[in-house]
């Protein structure tokens, strides 16, 4: 079972050191690709949602957000009826990104299960989520 887990981190830094040697030309690095992909998913998100989503700390989703401002990839809004709600939002640049984004994912996807058969393709995805929903039970209790 342990070596499951290795693999689940292989497949994470894989693919990230991908997207990153990919987008590397386009001033998205240290995975900020995937905060862009979904605030392109997702508009009107806020930074908390954001980082709840993506599970990772607040202060790295805040250093992450202000260099996709300051490339023009997002930016954040005021909420007309909470003036504490700053939604984010893919600029014109940041929407152009997301067909590449999706692609990438696609890619991602194909290249992974590339030998797996459609109900084999099935089954990983069904006890992947066990997996992700048993690992974020486990976090909201400690």
């Amino acid at each position: 079972m342990p070596n499951s887990f290795r693999s689940i981190g292989l497949i994470a830094r894989v693919t990230a050191t991908m997207g990153n040697q990919l987008f590397q030309a386009n001033d998205l690095q240290n995975n900020q690709f995937i905060y862009l992909m979904r605030i392109n998913e997702t508009p009107g998100i806020t930074q908390t949602e954001l980082a709840d989503q993506l599970h990772v700390d607040p202060s790295t989703c805040l250093r992450t957000v202000r260099k996709l401002i300051a490339n023009h990839y997002v930016t954040r809004l005021t909420d007309a009826t909470n003036k504490k709600r700053r939604p984010l939002q893919a600029t014109a640049k940041g929407q152009a990104m997301y067909p590449a984004l999706q692609d990438y994912e696609q890619h991602v996807l194909a290249v992974g299960t590339q030998e797996l058969s459609a109900g084999e393709q099935a089954l990983l995805e069904e006890l992947l989520a066990k997996v992700a929903r048993n690992m974020k039970s486990y976090q909201r209790g400690h």
